[in-house]
């Protein structure tokens, strides 16, 4: 829990400026920086693939999650030197190698530390996430505006320090009886994993409802900024007022407990449409913040994640989220592309429209997908 917030703290200082720093990088162009983001992260999750089996046949969590952490110390402070798009695209890609290690191990960690009421637990534990990101990002702003984003990097560097240290200290319960040897748990990774027929359902249904986010998700921060007009100082506002309203993963994790996934996944798409709609009617940043700040997602985020939960417990759990990750990034790299070129050749405003009618579609295909199913 502690974890979680001192992470999320550190890293939403610099996370509503981030996309505007790449686009700058990047030469204004919507099209390369898609392309920036997502070749990096589709290397990543194949490497976090096997990351995972190693971890999973292994038994243990942690070294791996201290091998990433130690990694992105290194990139974030490499980072704060990057002069273009090039030396950009080859910093992420030689950080994802042992960057990867600790995602998949840690959401193992996670799944198998909350057993029981896991939708109220995940409640707590994202909203833990959302304090450290509403008081990042209520200093974004003055950091950036300051100190710049290179000083600012190097800072944020520095202080990962202290989320190293509260790993050391987690307690790691091996899910594997007797002792194995790194080198025979890296034969084990090798094997061709297995996954339940109900992980496939679930992630039908979160393949349509993430095609808003995909698509004309990642244009928001340069929309309100470079073609709203809206301040830095505003952005800034918004983005820590967004993630304050992120604090309904915790009622949105007791109705997770009590009501079906369907449910939720359906009323999440629905409330998308709205957004998406809102997003393209606005004139002026004012009126688009009032849409930014509905707090939507964090419905979908707590079902999701419950839903990932309870599937691990009939599969190795580490593979099975780096399963996810991988096939979650290839689409959404994908996806990302494509609202890249569209965000250029359609204007970012006509791709807000276009995301609005994706996600009524996700509304239904969860209300028709998972009818009469009782798993979820």
């Amino acid at each position: 829990m502690i974890y979680n917030f001192t992470n999320s703290f550190e890293w939403s200082i610099v996370s509503p400026f981030l996309p505007i720093f790449f686009y700058e990088l990047v030469g204004n162009s919507f099209f390369i920086l898609s392309i920036v983001n997502s070749l990096p992260a589709v290397l990543s999750v194949i490497m976090g693939l096997i990351w995972a089996r190693i971890s999973d046949s292994y038994g243990k969590r942690k070294p791996f999650i201290l091998l990433s952490i130690i990694t992105g110390i290194i990139t974030t402070f490499l980072l704060s030197y990057v002069e273009d798009a090039w030396q950009l695209l080859l910093l992420r890609i030689s950080g994802v190698f042992t960057g990867a290690a600790g995602g998949a191990a840690f959401s193992a960690l996670l799944s198998s530390t909350f057993k029981e009421r896991r939708g109220r637990m995940m409640g707590f534990y994202s909203a833990l996430g959302l304090l450290g990101g509403i008081s990042g990002n209520i200093l974004s702003a003055y950091f950036y505006n300051n100190y710049g984003m290179r000083a600012t990097l190097r800072a944020i560097a520095v202080a990962k320090i202290i989320p190293l240290a509260l790993i050391l200290v987690i307690r790691d319960e091996p899910e594997r009886q007797g002792r194995i040897e790194l080198r025979r748990a890296i034969k084990e990774a090798l094997r061709f994993p297995h996954l339940p027929s109900s992980f496939w359902r679930v992630y039908a249904v979160r393949s349509v409802l993430v095609l808003p986010g995909s698509l004309g998700g990642s244009i928001l921060a340069v929309y309100f900024v470079k073609f709203l007009g809206g301040s830095n100082e505003l952005w800034a506002l918004v983005s820590a007022v967004t993630t304050l309203m992120g604090m309904a993963v915790i009622p949105y994790g007791y109705l997770a407990d009590r009501v079906s996934a369907r449910l939720m996944f359906t009323l999440a798409g629905l409330g998308w449409t709205i957004l998406y709609a809102g997003y393209y009617l606005s004139r002026d940043p004012y009126i688009f913040a009032l849409f930014f700040i509905v707090p939507v997602w964090p419905a979908f985020h707590v079902t999701y994640r419950k839903a990932l939960m309870d599937v691990s417990d009939y599969c190795e759990r580490a593979t099975l989220f780096a399963i996810e990750g991988l096939i979650s990034t290839i689409y959404g790299s994908i996806l990302g592309l494509v609202g890249g070129y569209l965000a250029d050749t359609i204007t970012p405003r006509n791709l807000l429209a276009l995301s609005s009618a994706l996600a009524l579609l996700g509304a239904v295909t969860a209300y028709l997908l998972l009818r009469g199913d009782a798993n979820f």
